[in-house]
């Protein structure tokens, strides 16, 4: 993996961590939580991008982004310590 340009996307991350399109689009729409997430590690991102999947419903996988969304716009990454 390039060290200089972290993944961000959608697809095949070579670090193991896809972002789901859903989560991105949000992230994108707050700078401050986009900034708190590319401070997380990666076990952090697989583990919150991880409940995000679980989600039984679309309408839950949506509320779990919006709650991610909002702690890290709110808390930054200190609200997602492993």
């Amino acid at each position: 993996m390039n060290q200089e340009q972290p993944y961000v996307g959608i697809g095949h991350s070579p670090d193991g961590v896809d972002l789901p399109l859903g989560l991105g689009m949000q992230l994108m729409q707050e700078p401050k939580a986009m900034t708190a997430f590319g401070q997380l590690s990666t076990e952090q991102k697989a583990s919150m991008i991880k409940d995000i999947q679980s989600a039984k419903s679309g309408q839950e996988a949506e509320n779990k982004i919006m709650d991610v969304v909002a702690s890290l716009r709110d808390f930054g990454a200190s609200a997602f310590r492993l």
